[in-house]
């Protein structure tokens, strides 16, 4: 997997070190707003080119895979240029702003069948999220859950001080929801389903994003809270609930230790928290899948995730519209004109 990388923040530097240390993945080319900042980005004796051009970088025939780590109203745009150029495609979440920017790339990936597409949504490829899956499929029925991610962002100081960073403006489909809220949503639909319906209480922003917010989800026989902030940080942690039994673990991002409660008390330690690279198991996972696509395990792996991508951007986009949340993406015809620049 030759891997090219569109952004230049710190995420893409540390999937360019997941990607360096995993086998069979190399880096193969990066491509920032001007050639020299993607420059910027190479760490001494990387020999990779930089490109200022999306045409040029999607024209090296060295790069089969990209991975896309823009403002989240750009996702759409270069996914969909990358496959039309016959690119392996991986978004940063949240993959897409709305539904229809989805609907639109699973078109394009219908006529190009041997690319495949993926949202780096990277905790649920951990062990924590595995262990977490085994012990909710052991603990009989469900009867609810609290999610929580809340984490001060070092961004809201500047937005404070009056500047609009690109996390919360709705230009580039920002907020708390898309941000953070992302990873709740996959959580809960990874280890329950799609909800049957979805709701958000949001605290606005002047620039009409969400600062924080309550999210429910609703399933058939209970319901799946969300706790979303990026103005706050909280030590609440996250539990789902079975009967007497409780399961609780860190925040539902990172989700750290795994406990396993029981009603007189006794505490079962499942899984300690990870070290090391955080997004090393996503690329272990996309790897194997783009190296091998045509087994079958590899094609049961890659059609769950695309469901679950489909299931996510949905309940996001439902919980949007029951908060009044709107983006300039989400107006017919003007899906991301910022990418083109």
């Amino acid at each position: 997997m030759h891997i090219g990388i569109i952004g230049t923040g710190w995420i893409s530097r540390q999937f360019a070190d997941a990607v360096q240390r995993q086998q069979g993945a190399q880096l193969a080319g990066v491509l920032s707003r001007t050639r020299d900042s993607a420059e910027r980005f190479k760490l001494s004796g990387e020999a990779y080119p930089a490109y200022g051009d999306i045409e040029e970088f999607l024209a090296d025939p060295r790069i089969d895979t990209v991975y896309i780590a823009s403002p989240n109203s750009m996702h759409y745009s270069q996914a969909a240029k990358a496959i039309d150029a016959g690119k392996n495609v991986i978004v940063e979440k949240p993959a897409f702003s709305n539904p229809a920017e989805f609907a639109k790339i699973e078109m394009l990936l219908q006529r190009h069948p041997r690319v495949r597409f993926f949202e780096a949504a990277r905790h649920i490829h951990t062990d924590a999220f595995r262990s977490i899956a085994q012990q909710v499929g052991n603990m009989g029925a469900i009867s609810g859950a609290v999610l929580s991610y809340m984490k001060y962002s070092s961004k809201y100081d500047a937005f404070l001080a009056g500047e609009t960073p690109n996390i919360f403006t709705a230009r580039f489909s920002g907020g708390a929801l898309q941000d953070l809220g992302v990873y709740l949503a996959y959580d809960a639909i990874a280890l329950f389903g799609a909800p049957l319906a979805a709701q958000y209480h949001p605290l606005l922003l002047s620039t009409g994003t969400d600062a924080m917010g309550t999210g429910v989800l609703h399933y058939q026989h209970f319901d799946a809270t969300l706790l979303i902030s990026k103005t706050v940080n909280s030590r609440f942690g996250s539990e789902i609930y079975a009967g007497r039994q409780t399961l609780s673990f860190d925040n539902g991002g990172d989700l750290g230790s795994v406990r396993l409660v029981e009603g007189d008390g006794t505490v079962q330690e499942i899984c300690r928290s990870a070290t090391g690279n955080p997004m090393s198991e996503e690329v272990r996972d996309f790897t194997e899948v783009i190296q091998a696509p045509d087994e079958p395990a590899n094609q049961s792996r890659y059609l769950r995730w695309l469901r679950q991508s489909r299931e996510v951007c949905a309940t996001l986009w439902q919980m949007r519209q029951s908060a009044g949340i709107h983006s300039p993406a989400d107006d017919s015809g003007q899906l991301t004109n910022a990418a083109e620049r």
